[in-house]
């Protein structure tokens, strides 16, 4: 339920942006602007359902392609794999909703990063970069895109993604196809997990080499503290000696 309540909540933002004039917000739209928006008579007719997977799928190309400079062909692709989900309908992706999709949040990470930003950060201010979006978007949506269903589910940059998590990739995901900055990949069967994981991933060996790297910077630090430690604590005796009052000899007599 509150999943069709975000998604009403999307298509009247889209509404409101489109009426008002005002910018389209990820996830955030004035109350008062909706509700005039709805009120006119020409929205009545539109299709909310429509508008609301268009809205939220522009948003995931605008932001998860636009950040990076992707090309078209790479925010075609990036499209592809949201939608491809959706229809999945599988709840560790978030349902068959595309908003649910887009917005999908587990353990307080979010399933595509833009959606964890400030608002203020995933504000769409329209000119030609969201209206590019959009019509990549529309056409994705429309099954006009020209990509075949190649079970593309996920996607990399690998330029951007720090080597722990591209290792994981690589040790998870068959590579299907490169599309401008990013990677594609699919779900692997038994047998090519296993081939995965055996292989020599150069993000793994880069991620391996990191870790020790900090192993060493590490035993290094506390090496070098305890030697530290030890020569003050040398001059601490030292000082602690030149304190003490000398001892006063006691001579016997006869």
């Amino acid at each position: 339920m509150r999943g069709s309540i975000a998604s009403l909540y999307l298509a009247c933002a889209t509404i409101a942006a489109a009426v008002t004039g005002t910018p389209a917000l990820a996830y955030h739209a004035p109350v008062e602007a909706v509700k005039v928006a709805l009120a006119d008579p020409i929205n009545r007719n539109r299709d909310i359902a429509y508008e609301t997977d268009l809205y939220c799928l522009a948003l995931a190309v605008y932001f998860e392609g636009g950040s990076t400079d992707e090309t078209e062909e790479g925010q075609r692709h990036i499209a592809h794999v949201v939608v491809a989900r959706a229809r999945a309908n599988r709840q560790i992706w978030g349902g068959n909703k595309i908003c649910d999709v887009v917005f999908y949040k587990r353990a307080k990470v979010c399933q595509f990063s833009f959606a964890c930003l400030p608002l203020a950060q995933r504000t769409v201010r329209g000119g030609k970069a969201w209206r590019y979006s959009m019509d990549i978007a529309r056409e994705e949506l429309e099954g006009r895109s020209g990509l075949e269903e190649r079970l593309l589910r996920y996607y990399m940059n690998a330029s951007l993604t720090p080597s722990k998590n591209a290792c994981r990739f690589r040790k998870e995901f068959v590579p299907v196809t490169q599309a401008g900055r990013h990677e594609f990949f699919r779900e692997p069967t038994r047998a090519e997990r296993r081939e995965l994981e055996k292989a020599d991933h150069a993000e793994c060996k880069a991620y391996e080499a990191s870790l020790k790297k900090k192993k060493h910077a590490k035993n290094s630090k506390s090496k070098k503290d305890g030697k530290l430690a030890k020569a003050r604590g040398k001059t601490d005796k030292v000082a602690v000696a030149k304190k003490q009052p000398p001892k006063k000899v006691t001579v016997a007599r006869r």
